[in-house]
């Protein structure tokens, strides 16, 4: 369907990924795409933040002119990701139509729900909202700091824009706790999408052990860039079993490709779809995922579908067999979304699948993603410089390998190789060596193993070690060990210090339902506190104290 530059090499890569950064923000200055975005979240008040929020931040996210539509949905049940697409589709229709307005040609759909259980206690902090987690990245239009969810959107304009000028409409559908830059620059024809249906979104690559137990895989027709099935995630040798038994010139004519997650979906094909699905997406007892069988369910044949139980019923393994007692009709529900489809369109259906080669990846719903993700802002390599461009850094290191952005540091403090945006440091003592402090008010900071620290205020910040992070910790005292976390709740009854550390690993049983880590709340309490707070409200009594505090 149309030529990718494909990243070759780490040196190739890095430059592909500053260059499509670029294109995403080049694409929002003009105003090329993002007329309507539909943010789904899970509680009334993430629908009310994300409403004003994405409305003030607009200008540098989705278009420059401010024009941009927002309509935030707040699911009143989990649906899963396929029936809060419906859900959002509908949503999406009836507002468009009680407004007069015409359809974009492509729109957003960010998914923004999840209480971020494995990003605890941070996530708490936020009002159980971890796509509300702040960056070191400003938007000059409003002064706020932009969120998990902005980046993630912004991030997603060049795609909008590719497809489109493919001739692709309708939408895509992206997760908000996560920023994606393709590893390639494609240059697909115009029409290469004109008559498409979805579009999987993958990194076609050869699998490894590693990535065919951690992923799902799109299997592509190489020839057209089709979608012809999709494997589960198992072992290695399984995912290549499956591969030899289609026979050898099929698999010479196939290719593989990671699943992304993310994807679009054609404006037929949700309409069909939310025929076939309306009561089951207003039904509060009814969940559904595209993934793995969801897509699975809408391509293949019976036939197929049968031999894909069998499968799983030999291995072991339970996942399709749960989602047929749980969902009876599922297949049957999907295959008459492609009969109407087909029928109404007058050829078979098309998933396309579209190459985003090795992405750099920025994932803010987990500690150790999310610490070194933020660690690379300081790294003086190619790898450090893509970070920066992302966060929107662009101020070249000083002598002592520091940028320093609007903050006031007192002379004689011992910095280097550091990011300090936003900040002042009182005490000429303070240590910070390959740290970074954002939005931090501070009289002694001591990092001499590094650290970051995000929107604190506090006499005495003392990091005893690597990979410890605070979020919007006020305090007198504020001390971590290496690899700890802290932060504080601003919750109805007042403020909550609360601790964590990347040694957790598991956020189940004891470790989420007690206290730990010399906790007077255990993260389950602290959840249900902030429950019916919310990231707005968090945001006002953070500040509140945070300014207070001399």
């Amino acid at each position: 369907m149309g030529d990718t530059e494909i990243v070759a090499t780490a040196e190739r890569a890095e430059s592909v990924w500053l260059a499509n950064i670029e294109s995403a923000r080049r694409t929002v200055r003009q105003n090329r795409v993002g007329q309507f975005v539909a943010i789904v979240s899970g509680s009334a008040n993430d629908a009310a933040y994300w409403q004003a929020h994405a409305t003030s931040v607009a200008g540098d996210v989705f278009r420059a002119d401010r024009s941009t539509r927002v309509l935030s949905i707040h699911e009143r049940s989990p649906k899963g990701n396929l029936l809060g697409t419906l859900n959002a589709w509908r949503e999406t229709k009836h507002d468009l139509t009680t407004g007069n307005l015409q359809l974009p040609s492509v729109g957003l759909v960010s998914m923004v729900f999840g209480k971020g259980k494995r990003l605890s206690p941070l996530t708490q902090a936020l009002g159980n909202c971890k796509a509300a987690l702040p960056t070191p990245m400003t938007s000059p239009t409003s002064g706020d700091y932009l969120r998990g969810g902005d980046l993630s959107s912004l991030y997603t304009s060049t795609w909008l824009d590719t497809i489109e000028r493919a001739g692709f409409k309708g939408l895509v559908v992206k997760w908000g706790d996560e920023a994606m830059i393709p590893g390639v620059r494609w240059q697909l024809p115009r029409g290469a999408y004109a008559d498409v249906d979805a579009i999987r979104f993958v990194w076609r690559t050869e699998p490894d052990e590693v990535l065919a137990r951690e992923k799902e895989w799109v299997v592509v027709d190489a020839e057209t860039d089709l979608m012809v099935t999709q494997y589960p995630r198992e072992d290695l040798q399984a995912i290549l079993a499956r591969r030899d038994a289609l026979g050898a010139d099929e698999a010479r004519r196939l290719a593989m490709g990671v699943n992304l997650g993310s994807f679009a979906i054609s404006y037929p094909l949700l309409d069909a779809a939310l025929e076939v699905f309306e009561a089951d997406v207003m039904d509060p007892s009814r969940a559904a995922d595209w993934d793995p069988y969801g897509w699975l369910a809408l391509s293949c044949a019976d036939e197929d579908w049968a031999a894909a139980q069998a499968y799983e019923a030999k291995a072991g393994w339970p996942g399709l067999a749960a989602l047929c007692d749980r969902y009876p009709g599922f297949y049957e529900k999907l295959r008459e979304v492609r009969r109407r489809t087909e029928s109404r369109l007058g050829r078979p259906l098309r998933l396309a699948v579209l190459d985003f080669g090795e992405c750099f990846w920025v994932d803010m719903g987990l500690h150790q993603q999310l610490r070194r993700a933020l660690e690379r802002l300081t790294q003086p390599d190619a790898t450090g410089e893509v970070t920066r461009a992302l966060f929107g850094i662009t101020r070249q290191p000083d002598a002592n390998g520091n940028i320093v952005v609007n903050s006031q540091i007192a002379s004689g403090a011992d910095i280097q190789g550091s990011i300090v945006i936003d900040s002042e440091i009182r005490d000429a003592g303070s240590v910070i060596h390959d740290g970074i402090v954002v939005g931090g008010r501070h009289g002694s900071v001591s990092m001499p193993a590094g650290g970051i620290a995000l929107f604190c205020a506090s006499e005495t910040l003392s990091f005893d070690g690597p990979s410890a992070l605070a979020l919007r910790s006020v305090g007198e005292t504020i001390s971590l060990p290496a690899g700890g976390r802290h932060t504080v709740l601003y919750g109805p009854g007042g403020p909550v210090a609360m601790a964590g550390n990347e040694s957790v690993t598991s956020y189940d049983g004891p470790n989420y339902d007690d206290p730990i880590l010399g906790n007077a709340l255990s993260y389950a309490e602290a959840a249900k506190l902030m429950d019916g707070v919310g990231p707005a409200e968090t945001d006002r009594l953070w500040h509140e104290a945070w300014e207070a505090w001399q």
